[in-house]
């Protein structure tokens, strides 16, 4: 087989693969043995749709080697070597991800619904059937829990499952620092039914903990009146973009200051979800 019969004929079986630079030789000799290893030395053929899976594999752990062992490994040691040291890569991946599930097992919100529940009761089917060495990009479970900022569309498996616990425990350590009743009260009013609706139930205590800084109201209250919601509004409208953006801002971190949380991570995630709300503003306004 010819270097650009074996390009076309990898192309072929993932046409949706982020591009390479492999040799497609080698690749395909390496695809190979995977198929040989996954069908334990009976046949080096199987299914259209396994060697696609198979080969997607090989090209994510190539993907992750590169990203996480810049330093380790030069794009010129055997692909073997680097395709094995992605799959540790993605194996490490999952260890840490599993001590996050543990974690957010630990510190749940004051309240939680039903899609949060399920969620976290279906994730440790991941840990219990993921395989790095054979299909390292698939998510072996289903859950339905939304987060206020979804994980990027180009994560997979191991690193996805790691980045939505990490936004989940952000989430979580935010809920946490209100009380039960203040976070029903408000939910009540943003939510028909929360408990059972596909929602999340970060959003709301967000938005409103910015507006309670940003009205100099007490932020834990997770509550403003009517007049002190429109007053927010006139203000926000009276002022340019980058003003507007600006005030919005620094009350996400004034409302993180006074509820003692001082992470980086939910500082960013909580002045993403006060910038979407600016927006949301300006666009009913219009």
């Amino acid at each position: 087989m010819t270097n650009e019969t074996t390009s076309n004929a990898l192309l072929t079986l993932a046409p949706d693969a982020p591009s390479y630079s492999e040799n497609p030789e080698i690749l395909y000799l390496l695809l190979e043995e995977r198929i040989r290893r996954y069908t334990m030395g009976d046949s080096t053929s199987v299914p259209v749709d396994t060697a696609r899976r198979l080969l997607e594999s090989i090209l994510y752990c190539l993907d992750i080697q590169r990203r996480a062992d810049k330093n380790a490994l030069p794009d010129s040691a055997p692909m073997k070597t680097r395709w094995q040291a992605g799959v540790d890569a993605a194996k490490r991946t999952a260890k840490r991800a599993k001590l996050l599930l543990l974690q957010a097992q630990r510190t749940p919100p004051p309240l939680s619904n039903t899609a949060y529940c399920d969620t976290l009761t279906a994730l440790p089917a991941f840990f219990a059937g993921y395989d790095a060495d054979f299909f390292a990009q698939e998510i072996p479970c289903s859950f339905d829990y939304p987060l206020c900022q979804p994980v990027s569309d180009a994560l997979f498996g191991a690193e996805y499952i790691q980045d939505f616990l990490r936004r989940m425990l952000a989430e979580n350590a935010f809920l946490r620092a209100f009380s039960a009743d203040a976070l029903l009260s408000l939910y009540e009013k943003y939510y028909i039914d929360y408990a059972d609706l596909l929602v999340n139930l970060y959003l709301p205590a967000a938005e409103m903990a910015t507006l309670c800084a940003l009205s100099g109201a007490p932020v834990r209250a997770l509550s403003l009146t009517p007049e002190q919601l429109a007053s927010i509004n006139q203000k926000l409208l009276s002022i340019n973009d980058a003003e507007a953006r600006q005030r919005m801002e620094d009350a996400a971190d004034s409302a993180l200051f006074e509820l003692g949380l001082t992470s980086d991570f939910l500082c960013a995630y909580t002045k993403q979800a006060a910038r979407d709300l600016l927006v949301r503003l300006r666009a009913t306004c219009e």
